[in-house]
C-alpha cells in the first residue's frame, strides 16, 4: 500500500530521558528508512516537557541519530484547540479565558511538567543546547520578511519558534516549511495546528484526493462509562458536573494500586461499584482525582499502572453490562490502556472538531469484549464542563469538515 502520511503513537511524553529512547528508537528506525522530507515529531499543545519527562531535548538527539542535521521548526500553536504563540510566549485557554502557560492554572502546577516558563525558546533551553530563533506574527504575515529569517536561522543551524494565533498564521508558516523541505528535510516539534495546515496546503497543491464528507455528528448512547486518570483542574469540573446530574460516581484510590498484587482486588472493588450503577441505567465516573494533581503524586504509580488497571476495568464492565462507549480521560493513563487493551486499531467514526475529542471504534477481531466498542480519549484540558454528558447524550450541532 502507498500511504500518505505514516504516524505512531506513544506514550513518549510521560517518559524519563532513558526510557524515551527506547520509545522513540523503534518508531524513528522506521521512519528514517523512508528517507521522508518531512517529519513531525507531535507534542501536546500546551508543550508539556521537561528536562527529565518526555524531554524535547532528548527527542531532538534521537532525532540526530536516526534522520541526521535537519531544519527544527517549533509550532505550537493551536488557534481551534484555544493554543496561542505570541512574541514567543504560549497561551492556553482555561474555562472562559486565555492564560500564559506560567499562570495557567492547571499547567503551571502540572504534577509531572509544570511549566514555569512561557516563553518557549527559555522552556527549550532547559532541555537542549540548540538555539531557537522567534519568528513573530509580524514577520509571519509578511511573507519576505518571514522567509528571510527563517532562511537565515536554518543556515545558522538554529532552529526556529513560530507565533501563532489565527490559523492564517499557520498556513503561512506551513506553506513556507513545506517548500522548504524539497531543499533540506525538515524534523518539526508541532501540535496539531501543523499537520491540519499541511493537509490544507496539499489539497491546495493537488497533492490530497478530493476531501470526503465526514461524520461530526455524535451519536447518543444509553449508557457510558468513564475512567479519569487526569488531575486536571478541568477534568475536575467535568467529574462535578457529572455528579450533580446524577451520574455514579467512584474514586479509586491509587494508593490501593501502588503494589501490584493489590491492584486487581483494586480493580474489581472500583468495577463492582460502578456496574451497580451502570445495571440501573446510571452512567458511571471512576476517577483517581477530582482536580487535585497532589493525591495522584504523592502515591507516586506510574500511569502505565494505572493504565493497566483501568484496562481490566474496561474489559470487565463490557463483558457485564451493555457499554456501548467509554470515555479514557487523562493524556497518559487513556495511552497506555488503549495500548494494552488488545484492540488491533482504533478508527475514527465521529470527526468532533467541536471540542476536538473523537468517537473511535477498536478493532479487535476475534476479541468479542472489545471489538466495536466506542472510545474517546480525552486530554485533561479538553472539553467544556459538560463534555461527559454530551459524550453520552450525543451532539445535533452540524461542523463542517
Amino acid at each position: 500500500h502507498y500511504y500518505d502520511v505514516l504516524g505512531f503513537a506513544g506514550t513518549a511524553r510521560a517518559l524519563s530521558s532513558s526510557e524515551l529512547e527506547a520509545e522513540l528508537d523503534s518508531a524513528f528506525s522506521v521512519m528514517s528508512a523512508l528517507n521522508s522530507p518531512f517529519v513531525q515529531y507531535k507534542i501536546c499543545s500546551t508543550f508539556d516537557s521537561s528536562p527529565t519527562v518526555g524531554s524535547y531535548g532528548a527527542v531532538l538527539d534521537r532525532a540526530a541519530t536516526h534522520f541526521g542535521e535537519r531544519d527544527v521548526p517549533v509550532l505550537a500553536a493551536t488557534p481551534d484547540f484555544g493554543r496561542y504563540t505570541c512574541f514567543g510566549n504560549h497561551f492556553a485557554c482555561f474555562a472562559d479565558r486565555i492564560e500564559r502557560l506560567d499562570r495557567h492554572p492547571s499547567m503551571s502546577g502540572h504534577p509531572k511538567t509544570p511549566m514555569r516558563e512561557a516563553d518557549l525558546r527559555m522552556h527549550l533551553a532547559g532541555q537542549t543546547d540548540k538555539k531557537f530563533v522567534n519568528v513573530t506574527l509580524p514577520m509571519i504575515r509578511n511573507r519576505a520578511t518571514m522567509e528571510e529569517c527563517v532562511l537565515k536561522s536554518f543556515r545558522d543551524g538554529a532552529g526556529v519558534v513560530f507565533d501563532g494565533v489565527e490559523n492564517t498564521d499557520l498556513a503561512a508558516v506551513a506553506d513556507l516549511l513545506w517548500a522548504r523541505a524539497s531543499e533540506r528535510p525538515i524534523f518539526a516539534l508541532a501540535a496539531q495546528g501543523l499537520a491540519q495546515q499541511l493537509g490544507a496546503v496539499w489539497a491546495r497543491l493537488g497533492l490530497l484526493p478530493a476531501t470526503k464528507p465526514v461524520n461530526t455528528e455524535i451519536p447518543g448512547v444509553e449508557n457510558l462509562l468513564v475512567l479519569s486518570g487526569s488531575c486536571a483542574l478541568q477534568t475536575g469540573r467535568q467529574i462535578a458536573a457529572a455528579e450533580a446530574a446524577g451520574w455514579t460516581m467512584v474514586h479509586l484510590d491509587v494508593s490501593k494500586i501502588a503494589a501490584y498484587e493489590q491492584a486487581t482486588a483494586a480493580a474489581i472493588e472500583a468495577a463492582h461499584k460502578a456496574l451497580e450503577g451502570l445495571q440501573r441505567g446510571r452512567p458511571a465516573v471512576i476517577y483517581t482525582a477530582r482536580g487535585d494533581s497532589g493525591r495522584v503524586v504523592d502515591s507516586d504509580v506510574p500511569a502505565e499502572r494505572l493504565g493497566a488497571v483501568y484496562c481490566d476495568i474496561a474489559r470487565s464492565l463490557r463483558g457485564s453490562v451493555s457499554l456501548p462507549r467509554i470515555v479514557f480521560s487523562g493524556g497518559d493513563s487513556s495511552s497506555y490502556a488503549v495500548r494494552t487493551i488488545g484492540a488491533e486499531a482504533l478508527e475514527i467514526s465521529v470527526f468532533d472538531a467541536v471540542q476536538n475529542c473523537h468517537v473511535c471504534r477498536l478493532d479487535a477481531p476475534g476479541d468479542g469484549e472489545i471489538d466495536g466498542l466506542e472510545v474517546m480519549l480525552k486530554g485533561g484540558q479538553v472539553g467544556a464542563d459538560d463534555f461527559f454528558m454530551r459524550a453520552l447524550t450525543g451532539t445535533s450541532r452540524s461542523v463542517a469538515a
